[in-house]
């Protein structure tokens, strides 16, 4: 019987031989497709996706973790533009337009509120 095993997060990822799955450095096998020894590669290898953050300690995080995996850090604030605002519910990257978090549906927070003219621009025409 084979076993997975899966340590903390370290600076490197291995990426599997055969179906090219990110794997944890650790992990002896393959968590899709189980072949054995993944590729380990460095950080400045592995390609960010959009939303992918790195922490302060160097560290890249997925887009989906609220706190870096390896010092516990909070994610930093995203540089927003113009009327964009982040749910406070699940972090999603919202319009100015969306009065609503498209992801969650949490009401946009007060403090990110557009502007009266910016509401105009938005507005549909009535008929």
């Amino acid at each position: 019987m084979s076993h997975i095993f899966i340590g903390k997060l370290t600076d490197a990822v291995g990426f599997c031989y055969r179906c090219n799955f990110m794997n944890f450095s650790r992990n002896i096998r393959c968590l899709k497709c189980k072949a054995e020894g993944p590729k380990r590669v460095s950080a400045d290898e592995i390609e960010m996706k959009k939303g992918d953050w790195n922490c302060q300690c160097g560290f890249m995080n997925f887009a989906s973790n609220r706190k870096c995996l390896r010092c516990r850090e909070a994610r930093p604030k995203r540089q927003l533009n113009p009327g964009e605002w982040e749910c406070p519910s699940c972090d999603f990257l919202n319009y100015r337009k969306n009065m609503v978090c498209l992801k969650c549906n949490c009401e946009r927070p007060k403090e990110a509120a557009a502007s009266e003219y910016e509401e105009q621009l938005w507005r549909r025409p009535r008929s």
